[in-house]
């Protein structure tokens, strides 16, 4: 929450999508997995990895986390749009409808989307009377190939594909100034934007500094980082293996975690010789959800940096080696 409200204050003093871009990002992802979906139970770590011992409390010696919450959520709002003289900014994509003071007059912006699940962003533009200002719409980082905005990440293979932007149905030249399009015009009630942000699954690797990430990879689509936790494979998650050549599909499921897109696809599993060697092993089904949504389910195993080779799994002794060594926890 800190993060948060750090990188809007940052965003009011530069005008900058890219604070926008980790506040999103912490929005999504870090804040919210550290509230249960009912409202009553929290995290103090975000961990990336578990054997099982995490779980949400109710309360804390040291209890910020319930006060916190409880002012964050109703605060989201003020986070997604912002007015600079003549300039109103769309920061964040959410069903929304707001009434603004712009360029000396009233304005009222009625915006309709599924966002996160869905790229599609229908904001209509109601101004009390026809006047010319101008409407910046951020463009992710994360649809411009950019997970944060620094080397601490990037994303393997192609580019996330073409980004469109409508104004009355038709297109307009996307072109960004500091992560926004700026659609500058004489505005009159009952125009429309359509933002239409492609969502295909993209692979993160980090900076290669960070060698606990080594030949590791992470899953995101939009905004929305995932993981893979015990309860939807069998229970077994930190020995699994996804190649890069690996195909992934995605499928929303309304029923599934207050309603969640899912990503599967196979992995292998690794396992290790007595001789030490890590191997693949076999080939299993995958399902991975988002990482807010993790730990509603008792405890179990849960990965978000998923091995890309056998020999960055945390693997399980081989047949015979506890008995022959004593080992009973080993990577």
């Amino acid at each position: 929450i800190a993060n948060i409200l750090w990188n809007h204050r940052m965003f009011l003093m530069r005008g900058d999508a890219k604070y926008i871009d980790v506040l999103e990002r912490t929005m999504y992802n870090a804040a919210l997995s550290g509230i249960s979906l009912e409202g009553d139970r929290f995290f103090y770590p975000n961990v990336l990895e578990s054997i099982g011992q995490h779980q949400r409390s109710p309360w804390f010696g040291c209890a910020c986390c319930p006060s916190n919450v409880a002012r964050f959520i109703p605060s989201v709002p003020g986070f997604a749009y912002a007015v600079k003289d003549n300039d109103v900014y769309v920061n964040l994509f959410l069903g929304s409808e707001v009434t603004l003071d712009a360029a000396g007059k009233q304005l009222k912006l009625v915006q309709e989307t599924r966002y996160p699940w869905d790229g599609q962003v229908k904001i209509q533009v109601e101004p009390e009377r026809t006047g010319r200002f101008a409407v910046l719409v951020r463009i992710p980082g994360w649809v411009r190939n950019q997970p944060v905005p620094s080397d601490l990440y990037s994303f393997l293979g192609d580019t996330a594909g073409e980004v469109v932007l409508k104004v009355n149905g038709h297109p307009v030249s996307l072109q960004t100034d500091s992560g926004y399009a700026r659609l500058e015009r004489d505005w009159q009630a009952g125009d429309t934007i359509e933002l239409d942000l492609p969502m295909p699954v993209r692979r993160i690797i980090s900076h290669e500094n960070i060698t606990s990430n080594t030949d590791k990879v992470a899953l995101q689509r939009g905004p929305v980082v995932y993981c893979l936790e015990g309860p939807d494979n069998d229970g077994k998650v930190l020995d699994l293996v996804i190649r890069d050549d690996a195909e992934l599909k995605t499928q929303f499921h309304p029923d599934l975690l207050g309603g969640v897109v899912t990503i599967s696809g196979q992995a292998e599993t690794a396992k290790r010789t007595l001789d030490g060697r890590i191997l693949p092993d076999a080939k299993r089904d995958f399902t991975a959800i988002p990482y807010y949504a993790w730990a509603h389910r008792g405890r179990g195993e849960m990965v978000v940096w998923l091995a890309r080779e056998p020999s960055a799994a945390r693997v399980r002794p081989a047949p015979g080696e506890r008995e022959r060594y004593g080992i009973w926890n080993t990577r």
